[in-house]
């Protein structure tokens, strides 16, 4: 079959699959079917050869070599030549629902109060962003009291402990986050996004934390600002914990399950970087936006199979704006990880990866 191939295939694929590991870091199954529309049939011969060529690339950048390694391995990739695509249709429809309800919520009062709250504002710059992260972690949105009090009339706390950043013609600026300050209430968007309605069972959640905890996601309950549900982090060479996972403490059951479900797909879906056992791919290239949609949507997917309504539609209203980030998007890997997600809530799941042989207890 190799015979096939011409110069032209070959090239073809190459250049295919340089910009498939930069911007979309699909799955396997998506790369292979990217490949057949976009360079034919044959193009399927070249490809484990050329990715061969990629991996002894030593300019390669790290978050592409990881990609290569523990999403685009020789196993998953020999899979998908095997089997090729077939996502789930029930996920695909709720996903086709859901992005058509974020598209339209754009256009609605509700949406535009929100995004005139968060274009007031003012641009800083990654690295004052990164000095503010690491004085409080949890800070959501922040600014000067100054701006605090002129844009949206609020004034900052007699507590509240301002966060120095770098500005230009000063040595240091205090910016103070919106928790603490005080003063007309927020967008109706921001209260009402880690919310969750319906039946549940509180069991699914239990049975969640416990397959969590089997494939050392260590989850916990901590304090934070309203305008977070939670967030993931590596352990980084913690033996016993491979993510920590942290959930606003004053989340009811449905809530913390909905914000669970959000967390544990950045995990699952790559976002948060590689799993050394192969429990999940590593996918660290991909825009904030695209892996907030691919996060959300997986939680959409399982909460409404469950009877739990949120707010998924306002929330990816922020980050569904062109068609540039929906083309990013890994619909292959958001079904499987909603299955995946679901069945650690049905019942406890043999671990997977190179530990994959053991059983549940």
């Amino acid at each position: 079959m190799r015979r096939e191939l011409t110069g032209a295939t070959v090239q073809a694929s190459r250049k295919i699959l340089i910009d498939w590991i930069g911007r979309r870091q699909g799955s396997a199954a998506e790369l292979v079917q990217r490949l057949e529309e976009e360079a034919g049939w044959p193009a399927r011969h070249a490809l484990l050869g050329a990715l061969d060529e990629l991996r002894a690339c030593k300019d390669l950048p790290p978050a592409s070599r990881k990609y290569l390694a523990h999403t685009l391995n020789a196993a998953s990739v020999r899979e998908a030549l095997a089997e090729g695509l077939n996502p789930n249709a029930e996920h695909q429809s709720s996903l086709d629902e859901l992005f058509t309800r974020s598209r339209r919520f754009r256009q609605s009062r509700k949406f535009a109060e929100a995004v005139e709250f968060i274009a007031r504002f003012r641009d800083y710059s990654p690295y004052n962003n990164l000095l503010v992260y690491l004085q409080n972690p949890m800070a959501t949105y922040f600014a000067t009291a100054r701006h605090w009090r002129k844009a949206f009339g609020r004034a900052v706390k007699d507590e509240a402990r301002g966060m120095i950043i770098l500005a230009p013609r000063t040595p240091v600026l205090l910016v103070y986050d919106i928790e603490d300050t005080s003063g007309p209430p927020l967008p109706h968007k921001f209260e009402v996004f880690s919310q969750a309605k319906g039946r549940f069972d509180p069991a699914i959640l239990d049975r969640t934390l416990q397959n969590a905890a089997r494939e050392k996601i260590v989850v916990e309950r901590k304090s934070m600002g309203k305008l977070q549900g939670g967030f993931a982090t590596a352990r980084g060479r913690d033996a016993h914990c491979k993510i920590r996972i942290a959930l606003r403490a004053d989340l009811d059951d449905k809530a913390a399950y909905a914000a669970l479900c959000h967390e544990l797909a950045h995990v699952f879906l790559g976002h948060v970087g590689p799993d050394q056992d192969d429990c999940w791919p590593c996918r660290m290239n991909l825009s904030q936006a695209v892996t907030e949609i691919e996060a959300e949507a997986v939680a959409h997917i399982v909460c409404r199979r469950l009877g739990l309504r949120t707010h998924s539609a306002e929330y990816l209203a922020s980050f569904v704006e062109d068609a540039d980030e929906v083309e990013a998007i890994s619909f292959d890997l958001i079904s499987r990880t909603a299955g995946r997600i679901e069945e650690m809530g049905r019942r406890l799941v043999p671990l997977r990866g190179k530990t994959g042989d053991q059983t549940p207890d």
